[in-house]
């Protein structure tokens, strides 16, 4: 399987992850790399079964089943287009027996009824409506800004899929960790690990990792900071690291 006319073959972790994408479409960015990375860094275990909220063409998704054979994921794209897509990838990684793309709003109760998971990852909207320049096309402008679903409404369908003590793990910009972890105590869930991403060492924190549990207790760990560049524009180690999971 290829990339059909109008789209591109890229890959990651050194080939052993392929995905088609749309050039005039929604394409991943660093953010989704690094919530993989961080997703497979914090579990001690790889969980029995995992639900991606917002699953786009797939990468998050795909890159932890190259590293949990053994798991079970369900990814859920609300645009039926990306939904395609992903399911696309999913048969060009070879994992169609245990990766399942679900087009649907993550809104909806109904398109998960019944399956709770130990884990639950997302790479939600990060600009609310009215704010910020809108993004050109509607899959980059869905997957952008608060169109189709708000944080809350993010925070709400994730809750609602986890198990007592399952845990969501997401990537949000830094200038909204107060109205994400007010959502997240509305919510039932107790933020337990907090990881500031830097461009650079000498410039502020703009995104977070973040780490909550589901009726957990309360007790925050914030981890070193991770710096995506050098002074002079190189790569850092971890972040080459990050980048071949």
């Amino acid at each position: 399987m290829s990339a059909l006319v109008g789209e591109t073959l890229d890959s990651l972790a050194h080939g052993a992850v392929r995905l088609a994408q749309r050039i005039d479409g929604y394409r991943f960015g660093t953010d989704a790399v690094l919530l993989a990375d961080f997703a497979a860094h914090a579990s001690e275990r790889p969980p029995a079964q995992v639900v991606e909220l917002g699953a786009g063409c797939g990468v998050v998704t795909l890159l932890l089943a190259r590293r949990w054979p053994g798991t079970q994921f369900t990814g859920v794209e609300l645009q039926p287009a990306l939904a395609e897509l992903f399911a696309r990838n999913v048969i060009m990684n070879g994992v169609a027996d245990r990766v399942r793309s679900v087009c649907g709003d993550l809104r909806d109760p109904r398109v998960l009824s019944g399956q709770v998971v130990e884990l639950v990852l997302c790479n939600p909207p990060y600009r609310p409506l009215g704010t910020g320049r809108r993004s050109v096309g509607r899959e980059r402008a869905l997957a952008r800004h608060e169109i189709a679903c708000t944080l809350s409404d993010v925070i709400v369908a994730a809750a609602r899929q986890l198990k007592p003590g399952g845990r969501l793990r997401l990537i949000y910009p830094v200038a909204r960790l107060a109205e994400l972890i007010a959502v997240l105590h509305q919510n039932g869930l107790e933020p337990k690990r907090l990881r500031f991403v830097h461009p650079r060492p000498d410039a502020p924190a703009r995104l977070l990792l973040m780490e909550a549990t589901r009726g957990g207790a309360s007790g925050l760990d914030v981890l070193a900071p991770l710096v995506l560049y050098d002074v002079e524009g190189r790569p850092m180690p971890e972040f080459v690291v990050a980048q071949e999971l």
